[in-house]
Order: C-alpha cells, then sequence, then structure tokens
C-alpha cells in the first residue's frame, strides 16, 4: 500500500510535466524525472536516520491534492496541510535523543504552527474545486519537496533543522505565490502574516545551523518587562518610585 502510495504521489508531482506536450522528448524528460524523483523517495524512506520520510510523504502528497475554489482558497489549503506537516515531524523530532535548543525549537513549532492553522481555518472558503488554481503552485510544491528530501545532516537533531529549513522557505515561497496572483483584502494579510512567520522561522534555523544560540520570539524576549510584571519581581518600574526613589524622596523631605 505504501509504495502504491508512493507511487501516485510521483506521478501527482510529475503531471504537470507531462502535460505540457506530448511529444518523445517531452515523455522522455518526464520519464527521467520520475524515475529520479522515485529513487530518492526510496533512499529517504529506506534511511534509519530519517524518522521524518514518513510524514514528509505524507505532507507532500496530501498538498498536491489540496485544491480550493480559487488561488488564495488553494494557498490556505495547501498551508493548512504545509503547517501540520511541521507540528508532526516536530513531534517526532521531540521522540529523539535532542539538544535542548532544538527541542525548544520543535516545541515553539508545534505551538506556532497549531495558532496558524487555526488562523488560516478562518478564511477558507467554500465552492467547487478550481484545478487551475493549483497549478501556479506546482514548482514551489516541487521545490520544497525535493530540498526536503535530500536535506540530511550528521545527527537527527541536524537532520530535523535542515528539513525545517527547507521546509520553511518552501512555506515563504507558496505565500509569494499567493501575493503575486490575485489575493486582496484580510485573506491578503493572513498571507503576509505566514510569509513573515516562514522566512524568520528559516532565518532562525539557518542561525541555528550556523551555530549562533536559538533567538526566542520577541513574546518570550519581551516577558518581564512590563510595568506590571516587572513590579511583581521586585523590578525597577519606570515612570514609578522605586524603594531607593522613595527613601530618598522621605530624606528630602526631613530635610525641608
Amino acid at each position: 500500500m505504501k509504495q502504491i502510495s508512493k507511487t501516485i504521489f510521483v506521478m501527482t508531482l510529475l503531471v504537470g510535466v507531462s502535460a505540457c506536450g506530448s511529444n518523445t522528448a517531452n515523455n522522455d524528460a518526464a520519464n527521467e524525472n520520475m524515475a529520479a524523483t522515485e529513487a530518492m523517495t526510496n533512499e529517504m524512506m529506506s534511511d534509519p536516520s530519517n524518522p521524518f520520510a514518513g510524514v514528509e510523504t505524507q505532507m507532500s502528497e496530501a498538498m498536491m491534492t489540496a485544491v480550493g475554489a480559487n488561488a488564495g482558497d488553494t494557498f490556505l489549503r495547501k498551508m493548512i496541510v504545509h503547517h501540520q506537516g511541521a507540528i508532526n515531524m516536530s513531534q517526532i523530532a521531540l521522540k529523539q535523543d535532542l539538544p535542548e535548543d532544538v527541542a525548544k525549537m520543535a516545541r515553539d513549532a508545534v505551538a506556532k504552527q497549531t495558532r496558524e492553522i487555526a488562523d488560516l481555518k478562518k478564511f477558507v472558503q467554500q465552492g467547487n474545486p478550481d484545478p487551475r488554481s493549483a497549478e501556479i503552485y506546482r514548482p514551489a510544491m516541487m521545490e520544497m519537496h525535493q530540498a526536503m528530501m535530500s536535506a540530511k545532516g550528521a545527527t537527527i537533531a541536524e537532520t530535523f533543522m535542515r528539513k525545517m529549513l527547507a521546509h520553511h522557505e518552501g512555506g515563504a515561497a507558496l505565500a509569494d505565490v499567493a501575493l503575486d496572483n490575485g489575493v486582496t483584502g484580510a485573506l491578503r494579510a493572513q498571507v503576509e502574516k505566514t510569509h513573515n512567520g516562514q522566512h524568520e522561522d528559516a532565518e532562525m534555523v539557518e542561525a541555528m545551523l550556523s551555530g549562533k544560540p536559538m533567538q526566542h520570539e520577541k513574546a518570550e524576549a519581551s516577558v518581564g518587562k512590563s510595568p506590571a510584571a516587572r513590579a511583581s519581581k521586585g523590578m525597577p518600574v519606570p515612570g514609578t518610585n522605586t524603594p531607593e526613589h522613595e527613601a530618598h524622596d522621605m530624606n528630602s523631605m526631613n530635610h525641608m
């Protein structure tokens, strides 16, 4: 069953190539691409150091079949699957022996992508699927799939990060396609938000791969900086009297 599913997926990836023409050259190119893609998929699925192969393939299969009523709706449906793929990969990663910063990255990915899925679902439309709205995303999806399949590191933690880097870069590329194809209004704002989030996540993973410490989310970085939070920790609060200031003020009053 898994082999049949994988073959169907490879054929789906390449249907756009074969649809471009029926001459011998096009068919030969399609056959060569199919063989290369299937060989890469076989290698990935049989690699014991890559526990993410199954969910990667499932994500790509589901993204290929996700089609909406128009370009914006198709983006939403594909990105919901895309984000769920990140959640599934992160959950697998968390079952491995990861360095703490990589484990935190995985936990943050689960939380962030879960919130984003809820936001995206608010915009999903009802209507007949339009296959033409899916074709515009095919090149970006194929590029992301191939990049994720070939991403590999010296450890499972590094493999996870490299796959997530390709995953986030692919998400930003899909958002670019939507923005270039008539998405407007509130949905456009959501697509821009998704693009920026994927881009920031990609930059964070890239920095971690280069040995830099993990960048905490802005919300986390600001913890303790609000007046209430600072006061609860006995920290000075700008614009108010701290204990030292109060003592100083009382001494001044005593000398008046």
